[in-house]
């Protein structure tokens, strides 16, 4: 697969597999660590504008700062 047709493995489903198992990595926690992944990113100076603007549109998908696990306050 080359990198410019703009898919990612994650939006890559596996034929036989249930939705649950499809959704495995789709937990509140996964959902956490994929917000914190794209905050980093707009902090860090060596990132470039474009992959910023990415990162922000995706946080913004992911919820904003609701996304974030203890935002959510469960558990604690």
């Amino acid at each position: 697969m080359s990198s410019s047709n703009n898919v990612s493995h994650q939006d890559i489903t596996a034929p036989g597999l249930s939705e649950a198992d499809q959704n495995i990595n789709n937990s509140v926690e996964d959902q956490s660590h994929k917000a914190s992944g794209h905050k980093a990113n707009l902090s860090n100076p060596n990132t470039s504008e474009e992959s910023k603007k990415k990162s922000e549109q995706a946080l913004k998908e992911l919820g904003g700062e609701e996304a974030f696990y203890g935002k959510q306050g469960k558990g604690e």
